[in-house]
């Protein structure tokens, strides 16, 4: 191997500086401190609203009674806790952005956690404790004066992102702490973090998540997901794949692309970089969805099986496919023009028995959101969908 010329070795250090010139740079942009705090203290602070859980972040307490128990037991033998993070706020509290099932756990068993899950005042009864099988069956008032002190004086390193720090270092905080777990959802997890950018993207979301007619149009879809937030998972890709550039999309080899995608695309609505006129698009919205809840309402998504009944299953492909392509008439639409109402429901059976549509929404695994085809296939569909819904006004 020959060795390395002097010039190539000058370009390789200068662009070694330049790269920990940028880190250096953007390391300085981040304020942080850090401090160990007791349980007793974090109580303490929820309850006098100096830590706040957003109501959006609370409805992600997942863990069972089983692991809040055996976190309560971890606690009470003095087991090493993983570190929380908290966000400074310009009034100076501090806003939670990981450790909810931890300190949730320690709130629902001294009975000052409420919600939409646990009443005030609930506590929790220890169960299935491993270490400590005495423990089980016992709420914070059954623990000695001694116990509980113990417990609250249990002591977690919390990291605190100074208010100093910039917005978008805050989002990416959350989302990188809170991504790939296994509890949360991807639209969970991004209705909580967007709102680090702005508040307005993801609330229009979730009011067109409750709109009727759109409920009606997604009926199919199983109450697991629902309460996963894949509502709103549904409207938001409603308006990235509507909206967005798919020549940018990327087809990754480790993950969801779509899911990059729609995140992408969410953040640029939320930053102001693209624009996105909110009065038009829910126009838009309402009159797709007014139209299809009319037209065929709970099988608008659903697949037409051999005998020709409807499967009565959500189709996330046909979801895309009739809604983009449907949405390029928008205008055109009028839901309470009965004679268009039943064309358009003409259309839409004829299209879900056409072949190549057929093929194009199938669920195959290459065809799948992390397949490697999915991008031809969804501009395929839409393709297929956007000149069916031609006819009904080029005739």
């Amino acid at each position: 191997m020959q060795p390395l010329s002097q010039t190539l070795k000058k370009i390789i250090n200068m662009n070694i500086e330049k790269l920990m010139d940028k880190i250096d740079a953007e390391s300085l942009l981040v304020r942080t401190d850090s401090l160990d705090i007791s349980f007793g203290e974090i109580s303490s602070m929820f309850e006098g609203k100096e830590l706040e859980i957003r109501p959006s972040y609370q409805r992600l307490f997942r863990w069972t009674a089983s692991q809040q128990s055996q976190f309560i037991e971890s606690l009470l033998l003095g087991l090493p806790i993983p570190p929380i993070f908290v966000i400074e706020t310009e009034s100076r509290k501090y806003e939670l952005i990981d450790g909810l099932q931890r300190i949730s756990a320690f709130l629902h068993f001294m009975g000052t956690l409420s919600g939409e899950r646990y009443a005030a005042g609930a506590k929790l009864k220890l169960f299935n404790c491993e270490i400590i099988r005495e423990l089980n069956g016992l709420t914070s008032d059954d623990l000695s004066p001694a116990l509980r002190f113990k417990l609250k004086r249990s002591y977690v390193k919390m990291y605190v992102i100074k208010k100093e720090s910039p917005k978008r270092i805050k989002y990416d905080m959350f989302k990188r702490l809170n991504t790939g777990g296994s509890l949360l959802e991807a639209q969970e997890i991004r209705n909580s973090t967007i709102r680090f950018l702005s508040e307005n993207f993801i609330d229009f979301i979730q009011r067109l998540a409750f709109d009727k007619h759109f409920a009606n149009c997604i009926s199919y879809v199983q109450e697991y997901n629902l309460n996963r937030q894949y509502a709103d998972e549904l409207v938001l890709r409603f308006f990235t794949i509507k909206n967005g550039k798919l020549e940018d999309y990327k087809q990754g080899s480790d993950g969801d692309s779509l899911g990059d995608f729609l995140t992408k695309y969410a953040e640029e609505v939320a930053l102001s970089t693209i624009d996105f006129n909110f009065d038009i698009e829910r126009d838009c919205f309402i009159r797709v969805f007014e139209t299809l809840s009319k037209s065929l309402g709970a099988d608008a998504f659903s697949a037409i099986t051999l005998r020709g009944y409807f499967a009565e299953q959500f189709h996330a492909f046909q979801y895309e496919a009739i809604t983009i392509g449907l949405s390029k008439y928008w205008q055109k639409l009028n839901s309470k023009d009965i004679a268009l109402n039943e064309k358009i429901k003409e259309v839409i059976i004829k299209l879900k028995k056409n072949p190549k549509f057929i093929e194009a929404t199938e669920n195959k695994l290459h065809k799948r959101t992390s397949g490697s085809q999915y991008l031809k296939y969804l501009r395929q569909r839409i393709s297929i969908a956007e000149k069916s819904f031609e006819q009904i006004w080029s005739k």
